[in-house]
């Protein structure tokens, strides 16, 4: 199933070379600009360059350890490395810090199926259709927990929901498909 990566930045903009070179500029003037350090580490994620935008969001959270977009996006980098442990603990210290947005959620949900955590995938999907109840990838993630960690009918009533808020999410479809054919 194809997953979607959501990178939340504040300057999308502009290029990632842009954002390194000003984040640079701005670290010259204050070595401790936690937002430079943030929008640097968010640069090199774009460019797939992760261990400098480890270096970078690890920065940004010793600066401000209260800043759960670092943490978050520090995860996906961690999840891009398949480093799923660690990933899992970044999205979990993001929620810690702010519990109101969905994309941690979903990104905790997507490691959790990842590492086979199917019962913790499914509370964080429940947690998604709390916060995000017309979001057809709520009921789509919390339906793939379900459908695999052993419950293909709760599964496929959640890919039915999706489906209903989102006719054409191909998830969803595929998930619904093969939850029918297995049936059969």
């Amino acid at each position: 199933f194809v997953l979607l990566l959501v990178i939340v930045s504040t300057a999308y903009a502009e290029s990632p070379n842009t954002m390194i070179y000003k984040a640079d500029k701005a670290l010259a003037e204050n070595p401790n600009d936690a937002k430079a350090y943030y929008n640097r580490g968010t640069a090199y994620l774009s460019l797939e360059q992760y261990d400098a935008a480890i270096t970078n969001f690890t920065k940004s959270i010793s600066l401000e350890p209260k800043a759960p977009d670092s943490y978050f996006n520090r995860g996906l980098t961690y999840r891009l490395q398949k480093k799923n442990t660690e990933a899992l603990a970044d999205f979990s210290k993001a929620i810690e810090i702010f519990a109101d947005n969905w994309a941690y959620y979903y990104e905790r949900c997507n490691a959790r199926i990842v590492t086979s955590d199917f019962a913790g995938a499914v509370a964080d999907g429940s947690e998604m259709v709390r916060l995000a109840p017309k979001e057809a990838n709520s009921y789509f993630m919390r339906g793939l927990a379900k459908y695999l960690g052993g419950d293909p009918d709760a599964g496929l009533a959640d890919a039915e929901k999706a489906l209903e808020l989102k006719s054409w999410h191909p998830e969803a479809l595929r998930l619904k498909t093969e939850i029918l054919e297995k049936k059969k």
